[in-house]
Order: structure tokens, then C-alpha cells, then sequence
């Protein structure tokens, strides 16, 4: 047997779009944010969801806002500005 067997391999890569609209809340003290956003390519018409702490977004999330968007398993686990990568 030749090379390493890894389990799960490689994050697939971020993609970008456009933050449509974000709600700030707080769980137990906690910041989140509730953003909705569309992947660049997604109909007009439809959004999608992500909640997330604010620590796996960038400060002061705004609408109209480019974005990079980490994901697993379709999952938004990070959400940067696309201009900050």
C-alpha cells in the first residue's frame, strides 16, 4: 500500500455572493447573526439561510455586501467580505 489514507480530504473551496439581509440576536449572551445570502449564480427570486456567531463573520455584516462563503456539507461555518481574502 503506497501514501496516507485521510479521512474527509480537502475543504472544498469558499464561494462568493451577496449578503440580501442580516438579523443580529443573541442566545445565552452569545452574538449571532441570521444572514440571509444568495451564492453568486442562485435565481434572484430565493435566498438562502445561514445563523452563525458572530465570531465566524466578519464585523458589521451589511445587505448588498460581497462575500466569500465557507461551507461543509452545506453548512455556513464562516462567511468573510470578499475584498478581505
Amino acid at each position: 500500500m503506497t501514501g496516507k489514507w485521510v479521512r474527509g480530504g480537502e475543504r472544498a473551496r469558499p464561494q462568493t455572493g451577496v449578503i440580501v439581509a442580516v438579523q443580529p440576536y443573541e442566545l445565552h449572551g452569545t452574538p449571532y447573526y441570521s444572514v440571509l445570502f444568495r451564492y453568486d449564480g442562485d435565481p434572484p427570486e430565493g435566498a438562502r439561510q445561514a445563523r452563525l456567531s458572530a465570531d465566524m463573520a466578519y464585523e458589521s455584516p451589511q445587505p448588498g455586501d460581497r462575500v466569500l462563503i465557507d461551507a461543509v456539507l452545506g453548512v455556513v461555518d464562516r462567511i468573510r467580505r470578499a475584498d478581505s481574502a
